[in-house]
């Protein structure tokens, strides 16, 4: 993320945020709370030096150490590159469930686990989600575009990238994504304005700025990836309110629609999705789990964390939401193995 705000509208967001109420750590507070014996703990950043991630790290970092204990230190350490692989590897192998170690990881982690990637030794099942960054995504493309069969040329990476749920939405409501090379949201929206392309996954920072650029070229919004409830159920996304959910659309145009293919199109759609998740190794300890999911809460809704996301249209979840969000991208066995069918059918594609 390279977005950084004027000084002068940054101190405006942090004194609008001035009032958001925190969890204050306070003696008696501790005093009655569960704690688990951490002194030095460390967060692990699944990305390098200077990335997205790692801007992240640096955010979250103090605002998390603020709900932990007095005399508790939290250590920072990146490790590996930005798809998060190496970094979720590193984590699984040094990752004691004693509660001194947190990873936080990029939706992409999530996505190379989900396709089979051969790299990714790790369960993204068995991770303890702590908190989240979620930001918004949807499918703009022609009136019209949506005819059986009829190819789509959709700018994407590739159908195992974080453009998964709009390849595979695609098919799902009965077209066919035909790739052409991403570039910059701008650089998309003047190609679409020349019908270069017929449609453009927006997810990440400014998606509703860019949606709008996008109406009077003829874009109409698809479909957006939507959010989860605290339940799991999927939901519109509050950025979008007005943009149906995949399932919405696929029912007012074919049907109902399910399956373990859909389950997949959900899993994806939610690791899509994810700016960060902040986690916590399989089997951690109770009074740790609740320890930093104490913290989390508190670094939620830190005027930093919030000055961060807001102006890019991120939300940051913790507790019950982070934790159905962790769930949701989990998924089952029916859908991974009915995902990696669909991307060796389709696209050839198998784990390298």
């Amino acid at each position: 993320m390279t977005d950084t705000l004027p000084d002068m509208g940054r101190r405006k967001i942090l004194m609008l945020l001035g009032s958001l109420p925190l969890a204050g750590r306070t003696g008696s507070a501790w005093a009655t709370a569960v704690e688990a014996p951490i002194d030095v703990a460390t967060m692990l950043v699944a990305g390098p030096d200077g990335g997205n991630l790692d801007r992240w790290g640096r955010v979250v970092q103090p605002a998390l150490a603020q709900g932990l204990p007095p005399a508790a230190i939290l250590r920072l350490t990146t490790v590996g590159a930005a798809d998060g692989v190496t970094g979720a590897n590193q984590f699984l192998a040094r990752g004691e469930p004693d509660g001194r170690t947190v990873m936080l990881a990029p939706g992409d982690a999530a996505i190379s686990w989900l396709v089979g990637d051969p790299r990714a030794q790790y369960d993204v099942g068995q991770w303890v989600p702590v908190m989240a960054a979620v930001a918004p995504a949807t499918l703009i493309a022609r009136a019209g575009a949506f005819s059986p069969n009829r190819p789509i040329r959709l700018a994407a990476t590739g159908p195992a990238s974080t453009d998964l749920p709009a390849i595979l939405g695609i098919d799902l409501m009965g077209a066919r994504a035909v790739l052409v090379p991403p570039r910059s949201p701008e650089a998309q929206i003047a190609s679409f304005e020349r019908g270069e392309v017929d449609a453009i996954f927006l997810r990440g920072h400014q998606v509703v700025e860019h949606s709008m650029a996008l109406l009077p070229a003829g874009g109409v919004p698809m479909f957006s990836l939507g959010a989860r409830d605290e339940t799991g159920k999927p939901i519109r996304c509050q950025f979008l309110p007005d943009v149906p959910t995949l399932a919405e659309a696929h029912a007012a145009n074919r049907g109902p629609i399910g399956g373990p293919l859909y389950d997949a199109w959900l899993a994806a759609s939610v690791a899509s999705q994810l700016e960060f998740m902040l986690v916590l190794p399989h089997l951690t300890l109770a009074a740790a789990v609740a320890l930093w999911r104490r913290a989390g809460a508190e670094a939620m809704a830190s005027p930093d964390v919030q000055a961060e996301a807001l102006p890019l249209g991120v939300r940051v979840i913790g507790g019950a939401e982070a934790s159905a969000t962790g769930a949701a991208i989990a998924s089952g066995q029916a859908a991974r193995r009915d995902l990696r069918r669909w991307l060796e059918s389709r696209f050839n594609w198998r784990p390298a």
